[in-house]
């Protein structure tokens, strides 16, 4: 997404006087609050997710899935065109539109008599977080001097995983002392403030720039829809069914397509020029990967938890809180340690824990329910480990990256963990729907499915990064 601040000649004086005494406060609350309603949304959900199940008892879990997967299908889609839309347009006036898009998509969620509908409007909503992340981003890093611009993206991403790590309890609360309706209203006064506040913000636009690919885009939507559907209702349809296999080939395919004509595109879906050294290959691919086992493992704890060991969904929901929570708390020290010894030892470290976790979550699993004894251990731990991840993985897929691109860079990462979301939450389903009433059995093998894409990370880091230097450092 390109990023082209008007002329300072066609800002207020007062504008530029502010931005030269340094960012107001509550101007980047403000645009860290587009991210995070965007990426609440696809957290809160998931503890909403079996009071959504009671509701519409009628639908099995391959279609109900929907309401999370299509949220992030689009998105995944979304991300890039909707940011160079957005310099066309005007990031204020999209990030106002976008703010009104997910805002009213998400009352008529809340207020959804047919899971047909919930997911209609879960599709619409994703349209609005979809620009409201990158827009988010370009409006804040004018707000910082160029030296600084990863102080912004530092935080911006804080707020995304503040979100994440208040998503679970948050959605506990909401649906047990209200319902799960509630999971979507609560973002109807959170907007409503957020578009009277957004008048302040200041316009940016580059009307020259070129058209994003909007063929690229329907198709990569398409593809990741039908992969998604091969996954999930693979074990309804038999895996080597023709409509399974056909749902996974011609996804695949489409996904081909969709880099084949991003290499020529100049506005494309995926940013390929952004993925030309091993580091950023190894970051964007990694981040993806390791959203799979991250998104499989939040759906797979919440159903466990609320359907194995029957605790409240409020129970559930504060019980998966610890991992979000302490990858948060880990995060900046994690930089810091790929500083001094180097980004593949992190990463690698970082999948090991997040491993030792799962196995302790897995052998709790199967002991008698109790948080302090059978949980938290594998939860803290797992936590721990995805702290020591993510950060490192986000530096290292910047690294190199030119200041003025840092934006784009930054949501071609957030594009690549959403498809792992997409591809994550499929493969939880799909395992959870293959094990039937054997629910610790179908929870393990989704800790399992965990362990292998972690340890994908790991192989994957541990060949194309140098053992030593850290992208923290290096990162404009």
């Amino acid at each position: 997404m390109a990023e082209l601040p008007v002329a300072d000649a066609e800002r207020p004086a007062a504008d530029r006087a502010e931005r030269s005494a340094g960012p107001s406060t509550a101007l980047v609350l403000l645009c860290c609050l587009g991210a995070f309603m965007a990426f609440l949304d696809s957290t809160i959900v998931n503890v909403a997710f079996p009071g959504i199940e009671r509701r519409f008892h009628g639908s099995d879990l391959p279609t109900l899935s929907w309401v999370l997967n299509g949220y992030n299908v689009v998105i995944a889609a979304l991300l890039m065109p909707a940011g160079r839309a957005a310099d066309r347009l005007g990031c204020r006036r999209s990030f106002v539109l976008g703010l009104v898009v997910f805002t009213a998509a998400s009352a008529v969620c809340g207020a959804a008599g047919s899971v047909e509908l919930l997911i209609a409007a879960r599709l619409v909503q994703a349209v609005g977080a979809a620009v409201l992340v990158p827009t988010s981003l370009a409006l804040l890093m004018p707000m910082f001097p160029m030296a600084r611009r990863m102080v912004a993206i530092t935080i911006w991403g804080a707020a995304a995983a503040l979100a994440a790590g208040i998503g679970p309890g948050l959605g506990g609360l909401l649906t047990e002392h209200w319902s799960w309706r509630a999971v979507f209203w609560v973002n109807l006064p959170i907007g409503a403030l957020a578009v009277r506040a957004s008048r302040r913000l200041s316009e940016q636009r580059d009307r020259g720039g070129p058209r994003p690919d909007l063929l690229g885009t329907a198709l990569l939507a398409a593809g990741l829809g039908l992969l998604a559907l091969g996954l999930v209702k693979g074990h309804d349809w038999a895996w080597s069914s023709g409509r399974t296999v056909g749902c996974l080939a011609a996804g695949a395919l489409l996904v081909a397509v969709v880099l084949r004509l991003s290499a020529k595109h100049p506005a494309p879906v995926v940013a390929l020029d952004l993925l030309r050294s091993r580091s950023a290959l190894a970051g964007n691919l990694g981040s993806m990967l390791f959203a799979v086992t991250f998104y499989a493992v939040i759906l797979n704890n919440i159903l466990f938890l609320n359907n194995a060991w029957h605790w409240s969904l409020l129970t559930a929901g504060l019980a998966t809180t610890p991992p979000p929570i302490a990858t948060a708390l880990v995060a900046r020290p994690a930089v810091r340690v790929a500083e001094r010894l180097g980004d593949r030892v992190t990463v690698v470290a970082g999948c090991l824990v997040y491993c030792a976790g799962t196995l302790l979550l897995s052998w709790g699993g199967g002991r008698p329910p109790d948080f302090l004894a059978h949980w938290l251990p594998g939860a803290a731990v797992m936590g721990l480990g995805a702290g020591l991840v993510w950060p490192v993985l986000g530096n290292v897929a910047m690294a190199g990256v030119e200041p003025e691109r840092l934006a784009t860079a930054s949501a071609a990462n957030a594009a690549f963990r959403q498809l792992g979301a997409v591809l994550g939450t499929a493969l939880a389903v799909s395992i959870v729907s293959s094990a039937g009433r054997n629910l610790l059995h179908g929870a393990r093998d989704t800790w399992v499915l965990a362990i292998c894409f972690a340890a994908a990370v790991a192989v994957l880091v541990s060949v194309a990064l140098p053992g030593r230097g850290g992208a923290a450092s290096s990162t404009p």
